[in-house]
């Protein structure tokens, strides 16, 4: 059995999730943004969706879900933080 890549996400209330990603380092190092989000979403209530979903590693957003997670610095077991982005807000 080989390597599980895995990274942890931690949510609004502290919560901890260990997302699986891939089995080998060639597909961890093209693993990208959007489907890391994927993953977390597909482990979400159904309320929550990808256009809510905000990513933080190491004070970074992660936006630009076409760019990869090396891009980032992202390593197997890295902490990463989600946030929801609430709808409404005043535009001044």
């Amino acid at each position: 059995m080989g390597k599980i890549y895995q990274v942890v996400v931690y949510g609004l209330r502290g919560e901890k999730m260990v997302v699986d990603l891939c089995n080998t380092d060639e597909q961890f190092k093209k693993m990208t943004v959007l489907q890391l989000k994927e993953k977390i979403a597909e482990r979400l209530p159904g309320t929550a969706g990808l256009e809510t979903l905000r990513l933080i590693f190491a004070d970074k957003m992660l936006d630009g879900n076409e760019l990869l997670l090396s891009d980032f610095g992202i390593q197997q077991q890295s902490i990463i933080q989600m946030v929801m982005r609430v709808p409404g807000g005043l535009i001044a």
